[in-house]
């Protein structure tokens, strides 16, 4: 799982970054102004203002500092009876539009909470730097969510011997008999996998197309979110999608299977699955005796010497046959040794 976890991310490092996931974090509502490059310019550390981080064991906890915080720089007071303040001190800087003049309160800002299990107080400990998940907060004035880590910056210690590589490890997640399910459907949304994944398991438009081939790579990532019973409800054949096989497919499955004969078999087992079913209604020469005799495939020669003879024709593509016979249909006739016709 380690080495999985270590070859993704470096295949996934010269990608383009990844978008924040919304069922992740949320989108904010920020109404407010602030330059953390000012203030870090001014010689303010992070934990001047985000002075209760050290403690913080819960990714709920808002970390915006006070207004008496910002009181023990800022004379608000002061700015109020119209003295000249420097840092300035009047509300509006702050607050956009703000009058305190007026009898109202400034719009709140909304932050919801992230939709993972994190402590900044753990990380602290362990030697993390506030720049090492939030980046270089010398260039950023009002933060937002885009200074929120993305999963690759997390992997860069999450790599099952500086920090633990399992999924649940952050990510919200319910028991089962063997080790966790994460939660994908979240109040904020669906955790969808989006362009920029750095396990390259992008969930866009016809991913279901192609996810047989990364479920095979990828078996381990694809169970931290999936069981077997939701594989099953299309893999089963209770469900079948309408992007794989539309309305009415029976009739005309005959058009794509030729023309496309392996993307049959990447859910269909040609011998139990598709000639079980000719067969029964009468395709095939193991058809039951009720079975509608004009119901055939083969042109006129098929059984005399010549170009149209079925060896020929089973040397040309021999998967064309077996797409009918069984193999004791043939022997049937062609016992083992037997070279006649």
């Amino acid at each position: 799982m380690t080495a999985l976890l270590l070859a993704l991310a470096a295949a996934g490092a010269a990608s383009p970054a990844a978008p924040r996931s919304p069922a992740v974090f949320p989108p904010q509502d920020v109404a407010l102004t602030f330059s953390h490059a000012e203030h870090l310019r001014a010689g303010y550390g992070c934990e001047r203002c985000h002075d209760a981080i050290r403690k913080s064991d819960s990714e709920g906890e808002r970390h915006i500092p006070s207004e008496a915080r910002c009181a023990g720089c800022h004379d608000i007071e002061g700015a109020r009876r119209g003295q000249p303040t420097f840092p300035r001190g009047e509300c509006a800087v702050c607050h956009p539009g703000f009058d305190w003049t007026v009898a109202r309160a400034p719009r709140p800002s909304h932050f919801p909470r992230a939709q993972l299990h994190f402590s900044h107080a753990r990380h602290l400990a362990r030697g993390t730097a506030c720049a090492d998940c939030h980046a270089d907060m010398a260039r950023v004035e009002t933060a937002t969510r885009d200074q929120l880590p993305r999963m690759r910056d997390c992997l860069a210690c999450h790599d099952g011997k500086k920090a633990s590589a399992t999924c649940a490890t952050c990510h919200l997640s319910r028991r089962r008999a063997v080790g966790s399910l994460l939660e994908t459907q979240l109040p904020t949304g669906t955790l969808r996998p989006g362009p920029g994944n750095p396990f390259g398991l992008d969930h866009g438009p016809r991913y279901e197309r192609a996810h047989a081939q990364v479920a095979a790579r990828q078996r381990e990532q694809c169970l931290a979110c999936h069981d077997e019973p939701s594989c099953n409800r299309c893999h089963a054949g209770a469900v079948r999608p309408q992007s794989i096989h539309p309305g009415d497919f029976l009739s005309t499955h005959m058009v794509p299977a030729r023309q496309g004969a392996d993307r049959c078999d990447a859910c269909h087992r040609r011998q139990t699955f598709c000639v079980a079913c000719h067969e029964r209604v009468g395709v095939g020469p193991q058809a039951p005796a009720f079975a509608d005799p004009r119901a055939t495939v083969h042109p006129p020669g098929w059984m005399t010497p010549g170009p149209t003879h079925h060896g020929v024709q089973a040397m040309r593509n021999l998967a064309s046959c077996a797409s009918c016979h069984r193999e004791e249909g043939c022997s049937s006739c062609h016992p083992r040794g037997s070279r006649g016709r």
